[in-house]
């Protein structure tokens, strides 16, 4: 099967528009078109419904959208590991989540593509959710994520302790005015969550949810509030004063995890690689 077929109705999918998704892949509404109706008649199903103003995923379509993102995903894999195999001895491909990489994920991927220019290296930002869906599907060598995720041969190991503290914008504030109106929630986790939950049971709706710890600090930056954040990170604005730790705020200890498979054929240059973050 051609994996543009594949790759244009995963973004018919994402824009839920034929021409939107025309526009992202450069290419006439017809060919999109032409394209879904040639994978609707491989798979002799209807993967849209389509409406006036916007069309949706029919119950097989959403079944599709997830094996179309694994083929893809595997065929990609094929196509570097062949590729890269002249020039490079391996190749890893990492995934964490986004505020991973902001607290010491970039760091420790600069020290070793520095330290290893044999290898072969492919990076990503994923949520939660995608980074233990490809580890399932071995898509990915290394996940790096705040949950411990149960997955059969899969290894799992605590690699930091990440202390986050609540800031604000203004000094001399309280906890419990903090996580009032303008306090920016960040999803730190299942861990996370439950902690702060039992700490503020009657907090109001945090007007901004965020998933990523440097968006939450350029919004308290540029707009004002709180929000918990690692303790690392706020540090330099708070010794400019940008940022105040609310001190009757608790400290709240986030762990963070890697993920791999424990069978896999990088397990043991992987094992070499963490030693570095230790």
């Amino acid at each position: 099967m051609d994996t543009q077929l594949l790759e244009t109705f995963l973004e018919v999918g994402r824009l839920r528009n034929f021409g939107k998704a025309a526009e992202s892949l450069c290419v006439s509404p017809s060919t999109v078109s032409a394209r879904i109706r040639q994978l609707e008649e491989h798979l002799g199903l209807a993967l849209f419904t389509r409406g006036h103003h916007r069309i949706d995923l029919t119950p097989a379509g959403e079944r599709m959208e997830r094996h179309a993102r694994f083929i893809l995903g595997a065929w990609e894999r094929a196509f570097e590991d062949t590729a890269l195999s002249e020039r490079h001895q391996r190749r890893l491909v990492v995934a964490g989540v986004a505020s991973l990489w902001d607290i010491f994920l970039q760091d420790w991927l600069t020290e070793i593509y520095r330290a290893h220019p044999t290898l072969g290296l492919r990076a990503e930002e994923s949520t939660p959710l995608r980074v233990v869906e490809k580890l399932e599907q071995n898509m990915i060598d290394v996940g790096f994520l705040y949950d411990t995720p149960r997955l059969r041969g899969v290894g799992v190991e605590e690699v930091a302790s990440i202390p986050l503290v609540m800031v604000a914008s203004r000094p001399g504030i309280e906890a419990e005015r903090a996580v009032g109106d303008g306090y920016i929630r960040v999803e730190w986790g299942t861990a996370f969550a439950s902690v702060h939950e039992s700490r503020f049971p009657q907090r109001l709706l945090a007007r901004g949810r965020v998933n990523s710890g440097r968006i939450a600090l350029n919004l308290l930056l540029e707009c004002g509030g709180a929000a918990y954040l690692p303790r690392d990170i706020v540090a330099p604005w708070c010794r400019r004063e940008r940022l105040f730790v609310v001190e009757d705020a608790p400290t709240i200890e986030l762990k963070a995890y890697v993920a791999y498979h424990l069978h896999g054929e990088h397990r043991e240059l992987i094992r070499g690689l963490l030693k570095r973050l230790r």
